[in-house]
C-alpha cells in the first residue's frame, strides 16, 4: 500500500508539476524548469519503485508514434511476437513492440519486411557501381527505403505526430539513408532516429553494402537533420572485446572478425558485431552500455531486451523532451 501511495504521488506530482507551469513564463525558462522537473522525477522514481516505472513515469505526455526498422536479415516478426528466445521458442511478452506498448506507446509499428526481401539485394549485381562497390542505397536497397517513406507517411496521417525511427541494426543507416533522399522531404514527419547496435560509419574492408553505407556516410554525416528538428540517439553495446587468439565460434573470435572489417583492428570492445566506435554518430545522443549484445537470439542482454530498454529509453525521453 506504501508503495502504491508514492507511485500515485509521484505521477500526480510529475504529470501536474510539469504541466502546470506557467505560460506566462519566458519559453526557455518554462523549457529549463521542465526539463529539471524530468530530471529530479527521474531520479524519485528510481529511488523508491526501480527502473522500468521509472522510464514509464518519466517518459512525456505526449508519445510519439514508433516505426521499428528491421536489421538485415531479420524479418519484421522478429521484433514482436515472433521473436525467439535461445531453446528456439517464441517469447510470451509480445517482444520488442509489446515491451513498448507497455511503457505507455500506443503506436508502434514494424517495417513490413519479410526475410525473404533481402534476396532483392542481388539484384544489384546487374549495376555496374554495385559490382564496382560504389552504389548508392538506391541501387539494392530502395524497396526498404521505399517502404520506410511510405509507413512513415502512413503513421504521421494516422496519428497526426511525427514518427520516431527506432532502428536496429543496419536499419539504422538505412533510416538515415531514407531520410537523407529526395532532398531530406521526409524529415517533416520524423521526429527522432534512434539507433540500436547499427554501423553508421563506413567500413574499413569487405563493404558488404557495396558502396551504400559510404555513400550515407558521406552525404549525410553524423546527425545530418539535426537542424531541422531530428534528434539523433545512438545505443552502442560493450558486451564482447574482440580477440584474435580465442578459439573458433567464441564470441569474441567472431567479434574479432566482425570488428576488423567494419573498423579495421578488432580488440575493441562493441556488441559482439558492431564496435562501440562504429555505432555513434556527431552530433548525436551518444549511450554506451556495457553488458549489451547485438543479436535477438540473446534475450536478456540484446537491446530489446525487457531490462535493457530501461537503460535507454529514459535517455531518449530526455532527447526528445529538449525539442
Amino acid at each position: 500500500k506504501k508503495v502504491s501511495r508514492i507511485k500515485l504521488r509521484l505521477a500526480y506530482w510529475h504529470h501536474w508539476g510539469i504541466q502546470s507551469i506557467s505560460s506566462a513564463m519566458p519559453r526557455a525558462k518554462r523549457t529549463c524548469i521542465r526539463l529539471a522537473l524530468l530530471v529530479l522525477a527521474a531520479s524519485l522514481s528510481r529511488a523508491f519503485l526501480g527502473r522500468t516505472v521509472a522510464a514509464f513515469i518519466t517518459l512525456p505526455k505526449a508519445r510519439p508514434p514508433v516505426l521499428v526498422l528491421p536489421g538485415f536479415g531479420n524479418a519484421a516478426e522478429d521484433y514482436g511476437e515472433g521473436e525467439l528466445i535461445s531453446t528456439g521458442e517464441v517469447v510470451a511478452d509480445g517482444g520488442l513492440v509489446g515491451r513498448l506498448q507497455r511503457r505507455g506507446f500506443e503506436s508502434v509499428e514494424v517495417l513490413p519486411v519479410a526475410r525473404a526481401d533481402w534476396l532483392r539485394i542481388l539484384g544489384g549485381l546487374w549495376d555496374e557501381d554495385f559490382r564496382a562497390g560504389s552504389a548508392p542505397p538506391d541501387t539494392a536497397f530502395g524497396w526498404y527505403l521505399d517502404r520506410v517513406d511510405e509507413s512513415v507517411k502512413q503513421a504521421t496521417s494516422r496519428t497526426g505526430q511525427r514518427v520516431m525511427l527506432l532502428a536496429h541494426s543496419a536499419g539504422g543507416w538505412l533510416g538515415r539513408a531514407a531520410l537523407g533522399r529526395r532532398s531530406a522531404a521526409l524529415s517533416e514527419n520524423v521526429r527522432a532516429v534512434v539507433s540500436l547496435g547499427s554501423p553508421h560509419r563506413r567500413p574499413e574492408a569487405d563493404d558488404q553494402t557495396r558502396g551504400a553505407l559510404k555513400f550515407v556516410d558521406d552525404n549525410y554525416p553524423g546527425a545530418f537533420l539535426k537542424s531541422r528538428g531530428v534528434e539523433y540517439v545512438t545505443v552502442a553495446g560493450s558486451a564482447v572485446l574482440g580477440d584474435e587468439a580465442a578459439s573458433q565460434g567464441t564470441p569474441e573470435r567472431q567479434a574479432w572478425v566482425s570488428y576488423e572489417r567494419l573498423v579495421g583492428r578488432g580488440d575493441v570492445p562493441g556488441d559482439g558485431i558492431v564496435p562501440c566506435d562504429n555505432a555513434h554518430l556527431d552530433g548525436a545522443t551518444q549511450i554506451t552500455l556495457p553488458n549489451v549484445r547485438h543479436s535477438i537470439g540473446t534475450p536478456k542482454s540484446w537491446y530489446g531486451a525487457d531490462a535493457v530498454i530501461d537503460e535507454w529509453l529514459p535517455q531518449v525521453t530526455f532527447a526528445l523532451a529538449r525539442q
